[in-house]
This record gives structure tokens, C-alpha cells and sequence, in this order.
């Protein structure tokens, strides 16, 4: 790292050189000093800015429909993904929508993510603010001898107003900080529509567990009470001689296996509403608690899935990828930028006096001026290293956002591969359901007459019990995948209420001549742009695109063998690594490498 000063410009009341020919005359230092930086950086080889768009390739048929089995779930392109549903319109059922609406408002996690929003924009408005200069003021006394000798001591007294280190960005690496923050913050909104939408989709499926675990409840009270008429049969039966003991203790085990289920029941409902009463960050009022086995808490009839391509406009998860993406792009030109010289501007204008009583004379007045300038001249590789760095950190998010694409497309999937049957299973429980009822009713007939033990009655009451725990069961299943589809989807988030984008208020001095771009409708656009989503191709497309780019060959030519260990035998070749890089305009870029290999 190379460092140079201009000489600071200083002046007092009583110089008489004039004040215009020293910034004349320093003009031209300036000049000189900015030559020589630029001239000392060639030193370092600059990387190739790479302009190319990065495309994603999550290998995934994103414009063909999902695979929709059952009679209740649509995949078409004229059909709009339920996603694009805010949630006020989707769930249908009032008291779940009051719990929701209390989740978010009082849940501690949503509001630790809302808080991470703030955070990110006062982020973003601090590298904002790097873009105008810092002026400090400051006051000074000392008292001192010049030597051992003196006898009088002297005073000093200052008051300075200086203009701290101000970097001018003429190379964007500020810009790019501002662009990284930018896109930090967008992420962080990303994470909170996340945090939302879960939010939603775990207070609709613990409503919609605690409303039939209360249905089970009455299932299991019923079976009780019928089951305890039975076994007072059973007994009057044994204690007229008409029966053995047998049909009376196996009706009092049908009972307690019937209570053990009341229990079973209880102990659920108290886990599904302390589950509710967590996500919705109090206690639940009695009017919000659901009816057993609600039937339906959706306002919809046939669930649209879109196209896979939906899922990244409306996954946020995707989205929060994507700007990841975007912010490690930042940091490439940031380390990019690093390899140009740093020209900051310091300057101040204060009062000096050996006495406090003369310190606003106008012989006390003096001021300064001047750039400095830091060039990367040797840094062992350094630069290089935080450029390569920057680069596979942004390899590594682009595979990150590849990765969220293909995970959203599964968890659709799995949604869509549990409704396949379900509505079919369904219809069987309830078959079974007639049939096992017609069972019991005969099996307990037959009983009575006498024709057949008591075992039969057991076995009907036992399958039909079970039959419909069954169909409570599927029917809840049935609704979870309904909340289920629309979260993979990415429904839930505030489509309603837009993103507040924060857009730069300040330029940096040198960019000074693109004050064009800071109106409004600039601001605007950037915004737009910054908040655009990134490209992704489908599987034909991308190979296309790798079939038109650039190859790359590398050759290693040996400059001297080494014997590493003293054995007579050739362990390594220290030589050069020629990386060339072919283009479709048969240009080749060569890049010579030190390395050590092994031959």
C-alpha cells in the first residue's frame, strides 16, 4: 500500500501570497498525485469487471403445470395460484381469523422480525450517510516549555472546525456498500413476510387441531355412554343366568379402552390450545375457541396452484435468497473497487493564541487543505484473495437460491401428493363407517336373541369406534393440507401493504455530475430495480446458454523440478498455470498462474 499527501495549503492573516494561486498551485498538485496513483496501481492487475447477468439453474420444469391428482387442486396458466390471496380472503372461518389477527399483533417472534426490518434500514441509511462529509469542532489548552532551560512556560489555546477523512468514490465502492445494504434490508423484509406467513399457517393448523380434538372428545364421551349401557346389560344378564361371566368383563374392557380415548382427547386439547395460546401471544378469549369438527375454514372451493413459476413472486423465502444474491453481487464490486486508489479530502479553519483573550484576533485565523491518496501497491495477494472470496461467496448464494427454488417446488409437491387421495380415502372411511354400523347393530341383535357371544358385539363396536376416529382424523388432514398449500405456495404474506424501499437522499462529491439521476422518478426507478427479481432459465434454456459460453483450457508449463525430500526422486514442478479463457468472438483471455503441483 502506497501513501502520499499533498502538501496542506496553510495561510494566516498577516502572509500576503495570495490565496488563489496556492489552490491554483495545488490544483495542479492534486493532479500530479492522482496520476501517479493511478500510474503505481497498474502495478496490481485489476480483475475484468464481469458485466454478464447471473442466471439461475435450479433444473426445474418451471413453466409446465404441477402434478395435480386429486378433483379439488388445478396447476393451469389461465388459473392465478391462490397465493395472490391475502389471508383476510382465503380463511373463511371469523373466529380463526380474530385469532390470526391477535397472533400478529402480539406474537414476540413476528415482532422481533418486524423490529430486524427497522435495524435494516437504519443500516442502510448509515452507508447512506458516508456519503457526506463529517465536520467536527474542536478546542484545545496546553501550557508548556519549549526546553528545561525556560523559565516561562507557555500557553496554547485552539478552537478548529475540520473536515474529517471524506473518501470521494470514484471508483463505486461506497455506491456498491449502499447497493449490499440495500439488498441486506430487502432480504430481511423477505425473512419477515416469511415469519409471517408461518405465523399464519401454524395458528390456522392448531386451530384447526384444536377443533377436532374436541371432536374426538364427543366421540369418546358418546362411546363411553354407550359402552357403559352395554356393560349394564352385560351384568343384568350374568346375574340372571343367562350369560357367563365372560360377556361382562369383556364389555367393562370395551368401556375403559373407551375412557382411556376421553383422556387421550383431554390431553390433546390442552397441548393444541397452550399451542395456540403461544402463537397467538395470549390468552384466547372463549368466543375465538372453535366448534368441534369444523368443516371448512377456507373461502375456497377448487385450490389453484399456478405454475411453479408463481413460487418466485410469491415464496418470500425465494425472494430473501434472490436479494441474498444480489447483495454478494455488491460485494464483488466493492472488492473490486479495492484495487483503485482511495483519494479522501481532509481540511479545517480554526484560531490560534499563546493568550486566551487574543484568541479571536485576526492574526489567530489559519486553515488547511489538502488529499490524500492510498494505492495498493504490494499486499501479497490480498486483494486477489478478497476478490476471490467475494466471487465464491456469490457462487455459494447463487447455489443457495437454486437450492430455495427446488425446495419450494418439493414442498408443493408434497402438499399436492397428500391431497391425492385423500378425498378418496374419505369416501372409504365412510363406507366403512355404514358397514360397521350395520355390523354392530346386528352382532348386538343376534346377541340378545341369544345366537351368538358377546365377542362379535365387541369386535362391531371396536371397528366402528375406530372407523370413526378415522374419518375425524382424514377430515383434518384434509384441512391441514388446505392451510399447508396455501404456505408452500407462499400465501399469506401483506400483498396489500407495499415495501417501503429506502432510496440514497445523499451523492458523494464525486458523482456529483450524476445529480440528474436524484430525482424522484430516479429514486423510483431504482427502487423498481432494486427490488426486480433475478433471472431463471428452464433446463432447455440453460443448455443453450452453457453450449454459447466461453470454454476454458488450462496448460502447465514446469520452470524447475524439485526434490522435496533429498530422495533422488521427483516429488513437485514449480512452473506457471495458464487458465485461457475462450470467448464466442474468438477472443482468448490468458491468466498465468504461480503454482506448485505435483508432476
Amino acid at each position: 500500500m502506497f501513501t502520499t499527501n499533498s502538501v496542506a495549503v496553510a495561510a494566516s492573516a498577516t502572509v500576503a501570497q495570495p490565496t488563489l494561486s496556492r489552490l491554483r498551485k495545488n490544483s495542479s498538485r492534486l493532479l500530479g498525485l492522482t496520476a501517479l496513483a493511478i500510474s503505481m496501481t497498474a502495478c496490481n492487475t485489476i480483475p475484468k469487471a464481469d458485466m454478464s447477468p447471473v442466471l439461475a439453474e435450479p433444473n426445474l420444469p418451471i413453466e409446465q403445470a404441477y402434478g395435480a391428482f386429486d378433483k379439488e387442486t388445478i396447476s393451469t396458466p389461465e388459473q392465478a395460484s391462490v397465493a395472490g390471496q391475502r389471508w383476510q380472503n382465503f380463511y373463511s372461518d371469523e373466529r380463526l381469523k380474530g385469532l390470526i389477527a391477535l397472533g400478529l399483533d402480539n406474537n414476540k417472534n413476528f415482532e422481533s422480525a418486524r423490529l430486524a426490518i427497522e435495524r435494516a434500514r437504519a443500516q442502510y441509511q448509515i452507508t447512506d450517510i458516508n456519503n457526506l462529509p463529517a465536520i467536527n469542532a474542536s478546542g484545545g489548552y496546553s501550557r508548556g516549555a519549549q526546553n528545561n532551560i525556560s523559565s516561562r512556560p507557555g500557553s496554547d489555546y485552539t478552537v478548529q472546525l475540520g473536515l474529517a477523512s471524506y473518501e470521494l468514490d470514484f471508483w463505486g465502492r461506497i455506491s456498491s456498500l449502499k447497493d449490499q445494504a440495500l439488498q441486506s434490508f430487502l432480504a430481511t423484509t423477505a425473512a419477515t413476510d416469511a415469519t409471517q406467513i408461518s405465523l399464519i399457517s401454524n395458528i390456522a393448523q392448531s386451530y384447526a387441531n384444536l377443533s377436532y380434538s374436541l371432536a374426538q372428545l364427543q366421540l369418546a364421551e358418546a362411546t363411553v355412554q354407550s359402552r357403559e349401557q352395554s356393560l349394564f346389560i352385560a351384568s343384568k344378564r350374568f346375574e340372571a343366568g343367562i350369560d357367563p361371566k365372560l360377556p361382562s368383563l369383556q364389555a367393562s374392557a370395551s368401556l375403559e379402552n373407551a375412557k382411556l380415548a376421553v383422556l387421550r382427547a383431554q390431553s390433546s386439547i390442552l397441548q393444541s390450545r397452550n399451542a395456540l395460546q403461544y402463537l397467538v401471544g395470549g390468552t384466547i378469549p372463549n368466543e375465538l375457541i372453535p366448534t368441534p369438527a369444523v368443516s371448512n375454514i377456507t373461502s375456497q372451493q377448487i385450490f389453484s396452484a399456478g405454475l411453479p413459476s408463481d413460487l418466485l413472486r410469491y415464496r418470500p423465502d425465494v425472494l430473501q435468497a434472490e436479494y441474498n444474491l444480489k447483495a454478494a453481487g455488491a460485494n464483488i464490486a466493492v472488492a473490486r473497487a479495492a484495487y483503485f486508489p482511495t483519494i479522501s479530502l481532509a481540511s479545517s479553519v480554526g484560531l490560534r493564541s499563546d493568550n486566551l483573550g487574543d484568541l479571536f484576533d485576526n492574526n489567530g485565523f489559519s486553515w488547511s487543505f489538502g488529499p490524500n491518496i492510498s494505492v495498493p501497491v504490494f499486499d501479497g495477494g490480498l486483494l486477489d484473495a478478497n476478490y476471490e472470496v467475494a466471487q465464491i461467496e456469490r457462487d455459494q448464494t447463487l447455489a443457495s437460491y437454486e437450492d430455495s427454488i427446488q425446495t419450494a417446488f418439493r414442498e408443493v409437491s408434497d402438499v399436492l401428493a397428500t391431497r391425492a387421495t385423500l378425498g378418496e380415502q374419505l369416501e372409504s372411511q365412510y363406507r366403512l363407517q355404514d358397514n360397521f354400523e350395520q355390523t354392530y347393530q346386528i352382532a348386538d341383535a343376534r346377541f340378545k336373541a341369544g345366537l351368538d357371544n358377546y365377542l362379535d358385539v365387541l369386535d362391531a363396536q371396536r371397528s366402528l369406534f375406530s372407523t370413526q376416529q378415522g374419518i375425524l382424523d382424514l377430515e383434518l388432514q384434509k384441512i391441514i393440507s388446505q392451510v399447508e398449500l396455501y404456505q408452500a405456495l407462499g400465501g399469506g404474506a401483506n400483498l396489500d401493504v407495499p415495501t417501503v424501499i429506502p432510496v440514497p437522499q445523499y451523492t458523494n462529491l464525486a458523482q456529483i455530475a450524476s445529480l440528474p439521476s436524484n430525482t424522484a422518478k430516479a429514486k423510483a426507478a431504482d427502487a423498481i430495480q432494486a427490488a426486480s427479481s433475478a433471472r431463471v432459465t428452464s433446463p432447455q434454456e440453460a443448455i443453450a446458454i452453457k453450449q454459447s459460453q466461453a470454454t476454458e483450457t488450462t496448460t502447465f508449463n514446469p520452470t524447475a523440478i524439485v526434490d522435496v525430500n533429498d530422495d533422488g526422486k521427483k516429488d513437485a514442478a514449480v512452473g506457471v498455470i495458464t487458465e485461457e479463457t475462450h470467448f464466442s468472438d474468438n477472443s482468448v483471455e490468458q491468466v498465468p498462474v504461480t503454482q506448485i503441483v505435483e508432476p
